[in-house]
């Protein structure tokens, strides 16, 4: 399995995981990121720009009024 895939899987499995068990967004959400960010050894702005797409992604997913409909 090459590193795209790998990517590609980790993305699916960590919005599952969000999905399922949900997060905090809350005023220490920046520094939590920026804690996530030395952690991996990742640039504070793209982990930003990562999870402010995941958010959005889970939040439109969760307000789709498609979903509401019985």
């Amino acid at each position: 399995m090459d590193n795209v895939r790998k990517g590609e899987i980790a993305v699916l499995f960590l919005k599952h995981q969000l999905h399922r068990k949900g997060m905090r967004l809350g005023p220490d959400f920046r520094r939590e990121l920026g804690n996530i960010a030395k952690a991996i050894d990742a640039p504070f702005g793209e982990v930003m720009e990562f999870a402010e797409e995941l958010v959005q992604e889970l939040v439109d997913k969760l307000f789709n009024k498609k979903n509401d409909e019985p």
